[in-house]
């Protein structure tokens, strides 16, 4: 895979971000983005003379149409999926014994827990909706990574924007994220969150944006438990991709 340009990432991300948020100052798009503001102050000026962006009361950018209209279409079917899956997620956290949750990429550099099935186990993995985490944490970045094949200089700048738990090198990181585009899956054994072991599937959506994950107590499920909860994340993956009717389960044997 050849290496992103930059800037179009960067602008992009800016789009993403205003369509998710609205309208928003300078300092506010470039902190949300990870861009630095004198760049991003370049790129919003570019994006308002390509008629995207539209400058307001405030200093603030936002989408012009038709770019607001698309991204509110987009919002509304993110958010129509999101309905449509928690009563999913809540099956499975029920049947698994552990929280089960939806991310979603925010901006160019964070995840963002977006519905979430909460465990009925007596002694529990607290998770909140809502919650944020560097795009390359956990094992829902490594299955990110994954599914969109990043290069190995971006894999490198998101890899260095997370504050580990315990120690883990580049070369080590990007051998997992290479075993999660091998096995389907991303796994993290206690290294973002001691003690708690992770595993994510990227949904077979067009852009590799959305991502299930289960986190379980380190240890605490036998080998053929810890199958059977990939096996069932697999599944589940593919059943709230086809909520957005947009996509037949059987997209991920194709693309496997």
């Amino acid at each position: 895979m050849s290496s992103p340009v930059p800037s179009v990432v960067h602008a992009f991300a800016i789009v993403r971000t205003l369509a998710d948020g609205g309208a928003m100052t300078l300092s506010e798009v470039a902190q949300s983005c990870g861009i630095s503001p004198s760049s991003c102050l370049g790129l919003l000026r570019t994006l308002v003379g390509e008629g995207v962006l539209s400058l307001g009361e405030g200093k603030r950018y936002a989408l012009q149409p038709p770019w607001s209209d698309i991204a509110a279409g987009d919002l509304d079917r993110a958010n129509r999926l999101i309905t449509r899956a928690r009563p999913v997620l809540e099956r499975a956290a029920r049947a698994w014994h552990a929280p089960v949750g939806l991310w979603r990429v925010v901006g160019r550099d964070r995840l963002q827990l977006v519905a979430l099935g909460q465990s009925v186990a007596a002694t529990r993995i607290h998770m909140e909706e809502g919650q944020r985490q560097p795009i390359g944490s956990g094992a829902v970045g490594r299955a990110l990574a994954a599914a969109q094949r990043t290069g190995r200089d971006e894999l490198a700048r998101r890899f260095a924007a997370v504050r580990w738990q315990r120690p883990i090198d580049f070369a080590t990181y990007a051998a997992q994220v290479a075993e999660a585009v091998r096995l389907g899956y991303g796994v993290d054994d206690g290294l973002s969150y001691a003690g708690i072991t992770s595993v994510a599937v990227s949904l077979p959506d067009d852009g590799s944006t959305l991502c299930v994950s289960a986190s379980i107590f380190a240890g605490s499920r036998s080998d053929a438990e810890y199958h059977d909860l990939v096996s069932g994340l697999q599944s589940l993956a593919d059943e709230i991709a086809a909520l957005d009717h947009k996509h037949a389960p059987s997209l991920r044997k194709a693309r496997a």
